[in-house]
């Protein structure tokens, strides 16, 4: 212990985050009154309290960010997630390293969030503006309770230690800068369609101006929704040290779920805005987003699962069963107050429809998304019923959600070719037949060339049909333009500029399903052995040879680190490659019980070698390996990387919709909105 410099940050941090609190509630309370009242300077005062507690929020997020700068360790939350050695790089993701701080920078974001959206002309929709304030700033307002009152990162320790404890050394990679963050703008991201839809059942307009005014937000949260979930399995891949990249861990699933619900309604909202059905079902679907956004948190924040990524067990649970209780319960009381207002313009007249795909695609997400919901909450159920914690491994999720995606894939590629209200059968059979047969003689190429496995040869055969129409139906558009005298890169630029929403999904869809080829390759055949090796002696595995050259070490100032230095060899036709890989165990100086297996990994384009050190004798230098070939390991990343991509492409403004837009939210809303604008 010794004396160590108290700045004001605990102080300056608490006055800040306890008066947001504050402004919340005013906000909250001052804009359902002022809506309910019809009194115009309260729901302005509302929305000033709501702007006032993001830039409070935004100052305490900057004084904790100051304190792990400067090493106050008089803070408790900065002693508990960082020392004097750690870098600077990874004392910056302090901010969201532990329960305190992310629940402050949640808080954040939220706030910036909200603010963004009240931010915009208020005059298309200003109905609904006054209700989204006031759920926006109840549900800040709720984890700026927690953060005063549960959990506050600002609470000084009585002594203030010299040193602090450090980032837990599984956090302390490139990931937790950018996996988090994208994560937690996904989670609060979605809270804004969920006030929009929300203000939309307080003020009755429950027409399709509350989907025009949110239906952006929900993309954009979903693209880091997605951004978060793919930059988690790249982090798993490179730090938890098992070969892989997904491994329906609770905490993975708890991200997983809504990412699922938030699929189904960018699907079901195209009918909505389409035929003007699927209202109740979209209402349903933006509240089932949103609770299992809590439900996720509450599961991860109270200990309740037993994940790598869950906080510890504390207190906090009781009030996220509280405030999950409320919403779910709360939201379904007000959509069945509401249910005569949302009562279809149309129905659903074919099955062969555009409609009809698009209610099966929900209806296979909605499987997909209770079989993830059971088998991730059973063994708490278990443990309720009989006293005893059964767990549900890979195998189970593999086994029923795996097929149901099979399926959605195939409905992927044949939806955009049927047409609204009643396709045509015959029409569909002739624009299908021809990558059906191109689809069954790359079968029987793949087939002849040693594709044996049967789930391979059906999960391959199904990813090259769907890949095949999706890329037809970008190719017509392109065509469709060349034939006016684009040429071939103008045309691809101008349908993706012109028709973004369209063809950013087209590239979506292309995206998950190069991400479907990268999961079975490297799934169904996936290489695995185990050895013990001396120093010169040989291990083989598939195409390659490892030889053990001996140990090495090496270090930095807060950890030390042994390499196992290995000579690998890929034979191949033509003449092999050759190169030397160098697993490594890393010991964290103040952690030396959480020691971390760092893999080695060799990057080829068909495939990965992935090398683990496990232990080791620095006597005799002899090592115990395990070694993994993942074929199609890229297809994964490259997958990821095309979704993402066509999310941003979908999401990114356009000034003709935007126009469009804006234009049917005036009709929508009528003159009497107008009054509460001015």
């Amino acid at each position: 212990m010794g004396e160590v410099q108290a700045w004001p940050t605990a102080e300056i941090g608490l006055l800040a985050t306890a008066t947001a609190l504050g402004l919340t509630v005013v906000a909250a309370v001052a804009s359902a009154y002022g809506a309910r009242a019809g009194i115009d300077e309260l729901v302005v005062s509302g929305r000033r309290a709501m702007l006032a507690a993001a830039a409070l929020t935004t100052v305490a997020v900057g004084v904790l960010v100051l304190a792990f700068v400067v090493h106050d360790f008089t803070l408790a939350y900065v002693w508990q997630t960082s020392n004097t050695t750690t870098p600077t790089f990874y004392l910056l993701t302090g901010l969201w390293g532990g329960q305190a701080g992310s629940l402050l920078f949640w808080s954040w974001l939220m706030a910036v969030f909200a603010s963004a959206a009240l931010l915009r002309p208020w005059r298309a929709d200003a109905a609904l503006m006054p209700w989204f304030t006031a759920v926006c700033a109840a549900v800040t307002g709720f984890f700026l309770f927690l953060v005063v009152f549960v959990s506050n990162p600002f609470e000084r320790l009585t002594v203030a230690p010299s040193e602090g404890n450090g980032l837990n050394p599984l956090l302390q990679h490139p990931g937790m800068a950018f996996h988090p963050p994208a994560l937690y703008l996904g989670f609060t991201g979605l809270t804004i369609p969920y006030a929009f839809a929300m203000a939309a059942l307080a003020a009755r307009q429950t027409d399709a101006g509350w989907i025009l005014a949110s239906r952006r937000w929900m993309l954009v949260a979903w693209a880091f929704l997605s951004i978060g979930l793919s930059l988690g399995g790249r982090w798993a891949y490179d730090v938890l040290g098992w070969g892989g990249y997904w491994g329906w861990d609770p905490v993975e699933n708890a991200a997983f779920m809504p990412w699922l619900a938030a699929t189904a309604f960018l699907h079901s909202v195209m009918v909505q805005e389409r035929r003007g059905t699927f209202k109740v079902w979209n209402m349903a679907l933006v509240i089932l987003t949103f609770s299992l956004v809590i439900v996720g948190t509450f599961l991860t924040r109270a200990g309740l699962v037993s994940s790598v990524h869950a906080f510890a067990q504390s207190d906090i649970g009781g009030y996220f069963l509280a405030f999950t209780s409320a919403v779910v319960l709360g939201s379904l009381a007000l959509l069945w107050w509401r249910l005569p207002d949302l009562a279809s313009e149309e129905r659903i007249e074919h099955a062969v429809s555009r409609e009809g795909v698009f209610m099966a695609n929900n209806l296979l997400l909605m499987g997909a998304l209770f079989a993830v919901f059971w088998g991730t909450l059973f063994p708490l159920f278990s443990e309720i019923v009989t006293d005893q914690r059964v767990t549900v491994g890979a195998p189970y999720f593999n086994r029923v959600v795996l097929p149901i995606f099979a399926a959605m894939l195939v409905l992927m590629a044949v939806g955009p070719l049927v047409g609204w209200r009643k396709g045509d059968a015959g029409r569909l059979a002739r624009v299908l037949a021809f990558p059906l047969v191109g689809t069954l003689a790359i079968t029987v190429v793949l087939y002849a060339l040693g594709v044996r496995r049967w789930v391979a040869v059906v999960g391959f055969g199904i990813c090259v049909f769907a890949l095949w129409v999706t890329l037809l139906e970008i190719g017509r558009g392109v065509a469709a333009r060349m034939r006016r005298g684009e040429g071939p890169a103008r045309a691809t630029l101008g349908v993706f500029r012109r028709q973004r929403r369209r063809y950013g999904g087209y590239l979506v869809h292309a995206g998950v399903i190069v991400l479907a080829v990268g999961v079975i390759g490297s799934n169904v055949y996936q290489l695995e052995v185990d050895r013990t090796l001396d120093v010169g002696e040989s291990m083989t595995i598939g195409a390659y040879t490892l030889t053990h050259r001996g140990l090495a070490q090496s270090q930095t100032p807060d950890k030390q680190m042994v390499h196992a230095n290995l000579d690998a060899v890929h034979t191949a036709r033509g003449g092999g490659a050759a190169r030397v890989v160098a697993p490594r165990k890393d010991v964290f100086r103040l952690r030396e019980d959480q020691p971390m297996t760092i893999p080695a990994v060799w990057h080829r384009p068909t495939e990965d070698l992935y090398v683990l050190l496990g232990t080791y004798d620095p006597a005799s230098e002899r090592v115990t390996l395990k070694v993994y070939v993942n074929p199609l390991i890229n297809c994964v990343w490259l997958g990821m990387v095309i979704l993402v991509l066509g999310t941003l492409i979908a999401a990114w403004p356009d000034a003709a919709e935007e126009r469009v837009m804006n234009a049917e939210l005036q009709r929508l809303v009528g003159g009497a909105a107008l009054g509460v604008a001015r």
